[in-house]
């Protein structure tokens, strides 16, 4: 007898009693002690819109139905689908260093261990304050930075602090020495004049030339070098001055919709053109808000591609996923790892083609050896041994995911659709409307970080005092002594201003002022965005600390003074030792009997003290206590509760500060540094 064939579905759901939403909020609310489930778990997004507890079915028919999240869902479906499949995302890591030869011997190490993908940041000026980008004045220097690296296996982009144009001729001319098959050769030469200017804050030369070379590059790379885009629209400028996520992928996509009218208008069909832009986005700590990131951006791009009458065969949207700049902290930086693994994660699942991670060092100055490899092999074990990429869509399908998605979509739409009613993303820049956006939604973030209702672990949550930082021996970033090709006075001679005289020019050792006389002299300019990073205030505070150090052998001090029994005053010393560690200042706790208060005092010879108990041990000993610290000049005197109406008498009773959780910790610990003068 033949074993039957017939499957069975397993029900995960048997044996369970059925329970709607509405029961499940009743029975959590039973056991709050005050308020509703919404008034205790939901909140709002810097987007604007709501985030609940649990999510289910029945919440898809309130934002917008069924068939509205179908659409969405099955956009970013048929796009992902296009991605290869079981392959994961590409490795891909960038470098920080000016010499052209050290970055190669670090590339090659990082091949070694699995990277894939080749992220080069290039510039010819050697008079920048910045010296984190790979110097090239010549072909010589291009071929040392990618000597001994095979162009066919690892992709390779560039971020260019010189125009595209000439990287692109330089390296087209290397290829073509080499003898490589151009065909076989992928990557992106990083076009993105406007993201560009948004960032540094000037351009050489006028946009609209800018623009209309790369277009011709783009022609090129179609005929000659299929597998490279031409343009990589690159936000990471705009988030790191403080977008929102909408507005990130509203300036994503009026960006990417200003390239392709470009290109049309210089004779690429709509098909070629799509095939010329790439993406560089920024992924954050919020792991699920970085996968619905990912997929709505593929919404979006699907959304244009409709609108512009693309045909389905002309693969997927490129999008490379980057550690987003501003969640990087320079305090307790191995926490930098496990904000650059979430990322990572995040990407991973959202569908990411590549990723980018920066070293957790990288904000000292620090790139060393260790620090690439672990960025490297944090990617390795998500695609190797968790096995991420072999699904594709794995956040598809979940209520929460949709949802983020579908609100992240619409409102980036509605954005979009914003910034093109008034001229679209490069006028918008040039007006100065684009760095009001980011600096309005900084400030919208700022108040937050301020009252630690989004804390940052290790700077002003958990802050380490007594962190070294302990830099590998070959940290230190060189000034700029690396020996580079000097530009000659007698340059080669451009024959023509196409891009196939470019490529010759290069080849026979061109520099790039001479390849970029292509332009014409005149200089586009506007206001730079202002770079921002979640803890750069906590961290100036911290800086100011450590100059105090420098100069008096130890930190500022601050005596705790404990007042009744241990479980009086422990709640409200553990929270103000962590509160004032973040201002970069050390606490001493004394328990003293009353009346060897002021000896105590006396003794330890403190920069301020602070009051800890409970309210009922404060009611029967705070005025008393006040009183003796006045009296042997305790100077500067901080409460640790929360004074609500009582403030003006604990004022003029002799009390300078209060802290407690819901005030604006920054502004305190400020007011705090200038007083005791370590500001």
């Amino acid at each position: 007898m033949s074993e039957s064939t017939e499957k069975t579905t397993l029900s995960l759901a048997e044996g369970f009693d059925t329970v709607t939403k509405s029961e499940w909020i009743e029975m959590v609310e039973k056991g709050l002690k005050e308020g509703t489930i919404e008034d205790i778990y939901s909140t709002l997004t810097y987007e604007g819109f709501p985030l609940n507890p649990i999510y289910s079915r029945g919440d898809i028919e309130e934002f917008g139905g069924y068939d509205s999240y179908k659409n969405v869902m099955s956009k970013v479906r048929n796009e992902l689908n296009k991605n290869p499949k079981n392959n994961g995302w590409e490795v891909r890591q960038t470098y920080f260093h000016s010499d052209p030869s050290a970055v190669n011997e670090d590339i090659k190490t990082d091949i070694a261990g699995g990277v894939n993908s080749l992220l080069l940041r290039v510039t010819h000026d050697t008079n920048s304050s910045d010296n984190s980008a790979a110097i090239i004045s010549s072909i010589a220097d291009l071929e040392k930075l990618l000597d001994g690296i095979d162009c066919e296996t690892n992709k390779v982009t560039f971020v260019p602090y010189m125009s595209a144009i000439v990287v692109a001729s330089m390296f087209a001319a290397l290829m073509q020495k080499r003898e490589i098959d151009l065909n076989k050769v992928s990557g992106s030469f990083g076009g993105d004049p406007i993201g560009m200017l948004a960032s540094l804050g000037f351009l050489k030369g006028n946009v609209d030339e800018h623009l209309k070379k790369i277009s011709e590059l783009a022609a090129w790379n179609i005929q000659n070098m299929p597998g490279i885009s031409a343009f990589n629209v690159d936000t990471t400028a705009y988030h790191g001055a403080g977008v929102t996520e909408t507005e990130d992928l509203a300036i994503a996509m009026s960006t990417a919709v200003n390239y392709l009218r470009v290109m049309v208008s210089n004779g690429l069909s709509v098909n070629e053109a799509f095939k010329q832009i790439s993406f560089t986005i920024s992924v954050g700590m919020d792991v699920f808000q970085g996968i619905a990131k990912l997929r709505a951006a593929r919404f979006l791009w699907s959304r244009i591609s409709e609108a512009c009458g693309v045909k389905e065969n002309i693969g997927p949207m490129i999008l490379n996923a980057m550690t987003a700049s501003r969640t990087l902290s320079k305090r307790d930086v191995a926490v930098n790892m496990l904000r650059s693994t979430s990322a990572c994660f995040a990407a991973g699942l959202g569908g990411a083609n590549s990723v980018t991670l920066f070293p957790h060092t990288n904000l000292l100055g620090v790139e060393s050896e260790t620090a690439r490899r672990i960025t490297r092999n944090t990617q390795n074990i998500l695609i190797n041994e968790s096995s991420l990429g072999r699904v594709v869509d794995p956040g598809g399908g979940s209520h929460y995911v949709e949802y983020l998605t579908k609100e992240l979509a619409e409102r980036s739409w509605q954005t979009f659709q914003g910034l093109e009613a008034k001229g679209g993303i490069l006028q918008e820049l040039l007006s100065g409307r684009i760095q009001e956006m980011a600096e309005k939604s900084w400030k919208s973030r700022k108040i937050n970080l301020d009252n630690r209702n989004e804390p940052l672990t290790g700077v002003s949550s958990f802050p380490n005092l007594d962190e070294v930082v302990d830099a590998p021996s070959n940290t230190e970033k060189p000034k700029i002594e690396c020996k580079l090709n000097p530009v000659v006075a007698n340059d080669v001679s451009l024959v023509g201003h196409d891009f196939v005289s470019l490529i010759k020019a290069a080849s026979e050792g061109g520099s790039p002022q001479k390849l970029s006389e292509v332009f014409s002299k005149t200089k586009t300019v506007c206001d730079p965005l202002k770079k921002h990073r979640l803890g750069e205030a906590y961290e100036r505070l911290r800086d100011q600390s450590d100059r105090w150090l420098e100069l008096k052998g130890s930190r500022p001090l601050a005596l705790i003074i404990c007042l009744g029994t241990q479980s009086d005053y422990t709640p409200r010393v553990n929270f103000s030792k962590n509160y004032l560690a973040a201002g970069g200042i050390e606490s001493f706790e004394l328990n003293p009997d009353p009346l060897k208060l002021k000896e105590s005092i006396d003794e330890s010879n403190g920069d301020l003290t602070v009051i800890c108990s409970s309210d009922k041990v404060y009611s029967e000993a705070l005025e008393t206590t006040v009183k003796v610290l006045k009296s042997c000049g305790a100077g500067m005197i901080v409460l640790a509760s929360n004074p609500g109406a009582k403030e003006k008498i604990l004022r003029d009773l002799g009390v300078d500060l209060f802290i407690h959780a819901k005030d604006n910790m920054l502004e305190t610990l400020s007011k705090i540094a200038q007083r005791i003068g370590m500001g």
